[in-house]
């Protein structure tokens, strides 16, 4: 049964307001706000872990429903770890709580987790690193000034807060404190804590409680580098990324409940997971097998189940039928990898064909029939899966199979070009979008490449017999090229570990990108020389 209560926790001279609120028996979670917050930050993630755990949150001192304390050395972490562990003995006595904090409600939190290692089965800490972390790192750090000035540079907050007077003075703007989302007790009082605590950290002392880190790749003030100053000092030490500014816990809640609860269970890290649509053969087939020797799990989709059944076997991986061409399918497939393999870490739309001929022999039938796959594929199998990357807030990266053709125009082949042009814009679009997601995006453009997609070409105005011949002495000449997909694949686990958006694979295609490039006429006439019409 959840059950929700407010009571007052004495500390020292300071009365303390808790809120706890979930089941009686659960496991119980200790959430610890910053500056310039209450605990009513915690709002949204309370909401995603109150149905499993016992959570308990309150205003730290100065803040919220809190007490305020006489002078400066009211506001030294040692005395609000003071605060944490009296509260932790009063709501969880001779139970083991799991710790998170953010912003100084972390900062505070590493004192507690070292001072008092007995009552904390965990700690997960949120853009609030030790201060004596900090100070350590940067003694030792002391003979590479530009390393250490390019770290502290985003704390140039903190010179100002500490100037007296003025920021008080600041406070007392509407648009100032509604900017912070923030309250004129809380901004006041909270100076407190860097007028007493920056340049004074106590000594940092070893860690034995499990510590998660959740790094907020878009936080202005909080870097990596602040981070992995814990590393000498932690003895169990796990980080993970959430592409979100430094209010996370009220910008990301969800994402951030998850992370806490999977570390509260143990939950083991993941392999990668990738999805690959047109997985059963060609391309998509090569990247599954490179991606899986990369140590990845991977996810086949192919409108020929049994095909992509096959390359699942080979990968130790999973397989669904589906044609990308039905958006509503596709979606129906992607909410199922969801709940029985997780949020995809790289998404690839790789199913294509292909339509050759003069456009004055290609059928209204056959330009939907290349629209649908190439251009619609792509764009259901965005929608699909996107989504679900950007709710999860961790990054992720998404690939497009383009081709050289998306920049060299031949007469051979205007519907095939158009919708591998689309394909390449749409990318170059995307990936300003999801960009401030932390999701990148690359277009990958061979050339000729040596696939079983040649088997299958349709060529508008030639009948079967003649269709079939094509079909043949491309496919010879495809051979003899004798560039496999094996290469376009290492190709797309560079482009993914690299993140690069527009990713030319075969000499010819990159020569091709060079002429459009400086010379688009000297393309063009070589377009008109690459292949027949077939027109009869």
């Amino acid at each position: 049964m959840v059950v929700g209560c407010e009571r007052a926790v004495v500390a020292g001279d300071l009365r303390i307001r808790v809120v706890e609120e979930g089941e009686p028996g659960a496991p119980v979670v200790v959430l610890v706000h910053g500056f310039p917050d209450t605990s009513a930050v915690w709002d949204g993630v309370v909401a995603g872990l109150v149905g499993r755990f016992r959570v308990v949150r309150y205003d730290t001192r100065g803040a919220g429903g809190s007490g305020r304390p006489e002078g400066l050395s009211g506001y030294r972490v040692e005395r609000l770890a003071e605060d944490l562990a009296a509260v932790v003995k009063v709501v969880a006595p001779g139970r083991k709580v799991h710790l998170v904090g953010h912003d100084w409600g972390s900062t505070q939190s590493w004192v507690a987790v070292e001072r008092y290692p007995e009552l904390f089965a965990s700690f997960t800490s949120i853009s609030g690193p030790s201060l004596g972390h900090v100070s350590d790192w940067v003694r030792r750090n002391r003979r590479h000034p530009v390393k250490v000035f390019n770290l502290l540079k985003h704390s140039w907050y903190i010179a100002g807060f500490r100037v007296p007077v003025v920021p008080e003075l600041v406070w007392r703007s509407k648009k100032v404190r509604a900017a912070l989302n923030a309250r004129h007790r809380e901004l006041v009082n909270g100076l407190g804590l860097y007028r007493a605590n920056v340049g004074s950290a106590p000594a940092p002392r070893r860690v034995d409680v499990p510590v998660m880190q959740i790094a907020l790749r878009r936080d202005p003030f909080v870097k990596v580098g602040h981070l992995q100053a814990a590393e000498p000092w932690v003895e169990n030490l796990t980080r993970r990324s959430l592409h979100a500014s430094h209010w996370a816990p009220r910008t990301h809640p969800a994402a951030v409940a998850r992370m806490v609860a999977e570390f509260v269970d143990g939950t083991p890290a993941r392999r990668e997971l990738v999805v690959i649509t047109g997985a059963g053969s060609g391309i998509g087939r090569a990247t599954a097998l490179a991606f899986a020797v990369d140590g990845a799990e991977v996810v086949a989709l192919d409108v020929d189940g049994a095909a992509a059944a096959r390359t699942a076997r080979e990968v130790r991986g999973h397989a669904y039928e589906v044609d990308v061409a039905d958006g509503a399918a596709l979606r129906a497939v992607a909410e199922r990898v969801r709940v029985e393999h997780g949020v995809p870490d790289v998404v690839m739309a790789n199913a294509g064909v292909v339509v050759a001929g003069a456009f004055l022999d290609t059928s209204e039938a056959d330009w939907r029939r290349v629209v649908d796959v190439n251009l619609w594929g792509v764009v259901h199998t965005v929608r699909a899966f996107l989504p679900q990357l950007v709710e999860r807030g961790e990054g992720g990266h998404v690939v497009v199979t383009a081709s050289m053709a998306s920049y060299f125009p031949s007469k051979a082949l205007p519907a095939y070009s158009a919708t591998k042009a689309a394909v390449l814009m749409l990318a170059e679009c995307l990936a300003e979008e999801v960009k401030p997601n932390g999701i990148g995006v690359s277009a990958i453009c061979p050339g000729v490449v040596h696939t079983d997609i040649t088997r299958s070409a349709t060529f508008a105005g030639a009948d079967a017999a003649t269709e079939q011949v094509k079909r043949d002495a491309v496919t010879r000449t495809y051979q003899l090229r004798g560039y496999g997909p094996e290469r376009v694949a290492t190709a797309v686990v560079r482009a993914v570990r690299q993140n690069r958006l527009l990713v030319p694979v075969t000499p010819e295609s990159w020569l091709a990108l060079l002429g459009s490039r400086v010379s688009p006429r000297a393309v063009r006439i070589l377009g008109r020389l690459a292949g027949p019409t077939w027109r009869q």
